[in-house]
């Protein structure tokens, strides 16, 4: 099924729409340490990035079309006046059966790039069939097994009997696709699995008097340059056996790049391995057919690309000088390594020479990256207002972010609480890095029931890989103060892949827990409400409804009131990057759950029906809800797999009113009741005497959250309370009884 097929809403009211509807927000300014802005600062981060080049706009431009292999995603940017342009509106008219690799290649010569990718039985293809001037959009490419067969979507080759079979590629291997023999149509070199020798297809279809889209394939040789992988870093030249200490082998992935890499007119190879940091060059001395690679060596020869997580090697023009370049990113599906580096995961090496005869100059190891936030992998965004003026800053937390620990990067919100602006202050807030923890999420909640919020976050320790719920207390009131505060376990444990939403989901004024296990159940763990200690009982293992599911694992919770009609909404994330809201979550029935709301994101390229559609947010995401722009209905922001952020603009929000909206309840109150309060601004509230006097210490108040306030201990009368938002102040009257 295409993505483009999630607009077809005909059977959907348009009404069941209208509360949740966003659009993604790219217009907040963000700043470096250094006070220079980021050109793209919500682009959502990169890991393992593989590269292609196509034209979206029609423009007669090449833009730039990325599938990143750990978020599973195609990710799109345009070229306006040679600068790279988040423009995630085109990303999701690609077919969403793209898996393992992604390589655009015009098959059908006629101009436009089609799509060349994996399948669980070999490779597929799709055949660009784009309106002139329209979003992109594909057909699957059908192949004929031979005479009475029926059609089949997985790509053939004729082997060394008469019959076309699969041409089978590992989930993990990446092929090279290219016109090896100059003929028009497109040739496959591949790893083959048992040998770990090179297999050449040979494209027919313009010998055969065909058209060249045909895709008629025929292997020539399972032995292309008669070498044979050993291991990281050994090959076997001239069809020798491997050395005693090696072995072949195809544990692991294997990634092919062909281009030439001298000038003389002959096909070389750029060769990768899993389990191998680096890229080896192995040079055609002979020709297409009979190939003489006589030696192998490291690649580029002047500082050659040494990443932790299996290299894998693209071919583009990247910085719009005609010649294309060479980009080397990591190309694994997962974490393996702690100590790899997602924030610099984008070699650029500079074509200095031609696109015929290249020459590789390494510029910079984070291309794209230094133009977003990108805080490694796993980027788990959180908001507070933590200097006390006013507006929301922002922490986001990660896997790791360059060294073997998580660390906590603080961006002080230099804006507006309507038009917020943001600028890193330090990439290990609270000094976390030193506490051996890896695998951080954080969220701000308040856990010890003194109606202040506290940094709360679940995290791996290094020295026994365990996973543990954390806090640590604020002991400020009016200003969030961590200073000397020692870390608490709340001795919950966890996966390390799982996740923790601390939320009161009973309404008796203790934080509980909703916990997205492994197996894709969503857990509530109910606060057994001891003062000064942690202890959580199982209440429901499914949640409403939320059972195990391999197509919904590790889900990760928020709580807000998204569409300001008083009650609380539930939005959570998965692997799949798409956002669910579930409307009044504490009233809601398991079918309101399986029918979670998901087409929110607004498309402009959509004009002729709902523009509002399903959007992968960056493969697996983390999202949580904070009013940005001073608005009547909150925004959405989610981090993702590959360290980035992304905003969510609710567009139908308005701007709040100039006096903030107050409610407290019930008004009366007895001393021994608990007083409600709710304020749809950040504000700080005290209690004071009739005649002005402060009657308790000043409490920070989130926007848009019920605070149950403990009364202190006084006696029957009338009070004021006193709300400060800004240098604004409004008081309410307040009568206690007994």
């Amino acid at each position: 099924m295409i993505r483009s097929s999630l607009l077809v809403f005909l059977l959907m009211p348009l009404m069941a729409h209208a509360q949740f509807t966003y659009t993604m927000d790219q217009q907040i300014v963000v700043q470096g340490t250094d006070g220079n802005a980021l050109a793209m600062p919500w682009a959502g981060g990169l890991n393992a990035a593989q590269y292609n080049a196509m034209d979206l706009n029609h423009d007669g431009k090449d833009d730039l079309v990325l599938f990143d292999r750990m978020a599973d995603k195609v990710i799109t940017f345009l070229n306006q006046n040679n600068q790279y342009h988040y423009a995630p509106e085109y990303e999701v008219f690609f077919p969403a059966e793209i898996s393992n690799w992604l390589q655009l290649r015009d098959h059908n010569c006629d101009g436009k790039k089609d799509i060349f990718t994996g399948h669980q039985l070999g490779m597929r293809v799709y055949t660009n069939v784009t309106p002139e001037g329209g979003a992109p959009a594909w057909k699957e490419f059908l192949f004929h097994a031979g005479p009475g067969a029926s059609k089949t979507e997985v790509l053939l080759s004729k082997g060394f009997s008469v019959l076309k079979v699969n041409l089978q590629i590992q989930s993990d291997d990446v092929p090279a696709i290219i016109d090896a023999d100059g003929d028009g149509d497109l040739d496959i070199f591949n790893i083959q699995y048992a040998s770990s020798g090179v297999e050449f297809h040979k494209n027919l279809s313009i010998e055969k008097g065909w058209s060249c889209d045909s895709l008629d394939f025929e292997r020539q040789t399972r032995t292309w340059g008669n070498f044979r992988e050993c291991g990281c870093g050994v090959i076997a030249l001239h069809g020798e056996d491997c050395p005693a200490a090696g072995r072949v082998k195809h544990a692991g992935g294997k990634s092919l790049l062909s281009i030439d890499l001298n000038g003389d007119k002959q096909l070389d190879l750029i060769f990768s391995e899993a389990t191998c940091t680096q890229l080896f060059q192995l040079v055609n001395e002979g020709t297409l057919e009979n190939p003489a690679i006589n030696k192998y060596s490291t690649f580029p020869a002047i500082q050659p690309a040494n990443i932790v997580v299996y290299p894998g090697a693209y071919y583009e023009d990247v910085d719009f000088d005609g010649a294309k370049d060479l980009i080397a990113t990591p190309n694994g599906f997962t974490r393996e390594f702690l100590s790899a580096d997602y924030t610099q995961s984008n070699l650029f090496y500079k074509n200095t020479g031609t696109t015929a005869n290249p020459a590789f100059s390494l510029v910079k190891r984070n291309f794209l990256q230094e133009h977003m936030i990108d805080v490694g992998d796993n980027a788990v965004p959180a908001f507070a207002d933590l200097d006390g003026d006013g507006d929301f800053d922002m922490i986001i937390s990660s896997y790791t972010s360059g060294t073997l620990r998580s660390s906590i990067f603080l961006y002080e919100n230099i804006g507006t609480p309507a038009e917020p602006a943001f600028r890193l202050v330090t990439k290990d807030y609270l000094f976390l890095s030193f506490s051996s923890f890896y695998n951080m999420k954080v969220q701000f909640a308040d856990v010890n029931n003194d109606n202040a919020q506290d940094l709360v976050f679940t995290a791996t320790l290094l020295n026994n890989n365990v996973t543990d719920l954390y806090a640590i207390l604020n002991k400020g009131r009016d200003v969030f103060d961590f200073n000397d505060q020692p870390i608490v376990n709340m001795n919950f444990d966890l996966t390390f892949s799982e996740n923790i939403n601390v939320v009161d989901i009973d309404s008796d004024g203790y934080e509980d827990l909703l916990v997205g296990r492994g197996n894709g159940a969503l857990q509530y763990w109910k606060n057994n409400g001891t003062p000064g200690q942690f202890g959580f009982t199982l209440v429901d293992d499914t949640y409403l409804g939320l059972t195990s599911s391999v197509l919904r694992q590790n889900p990760a919770c928020a709580v807000a009131d998204l569409d300001a009609d008083g009650t609380l909404d539930l939005i959570y994330g998965d692997q799949t990057g798409i956002l669910k809201i579930v409307r009044d979550f504490r009233n809601a029935s398991d079918a309101d759950a399986e029918d979670a709301t998901t087409s929110v994101v607004f498309n402009p390229l959509i004009t002729d029906q709902n523009p509002y559609m399903e959007q992968d947010l960056g493969g697996r995401i983390w999202p949580t809800v904070v009013n940005l722009f001073n608005s009547t209905k909150p925004a959405i922001v989610t981090g993702n797999v590959m360290g980035g952020v992304t905003v969510l603009k609710n567009d139908e929000g308005q701007a709040l009113p100039k006096e903030p909206v107050v409610e407290i309840y019930p008004n009366p109150v007895s001393k021994t009741q608990t007083l409600n309060i709710k304020v749809d601004r950040t504000a700080i509230v005290q209690i004071l005497s009739p005649l002005g006097q402060q009657l308790s210490q000043p409490t920070r108040l989130q926007a848009h959250q019920r605070y149950q306030y403990q009364l202190p201990s006084l006696s029957a009368g009338l009070y004021l309370l006193k709300f400060t938002v800004g240098n604004n102040t409004q008081v309410k009257r307040l009568v206690i009884t007994n």
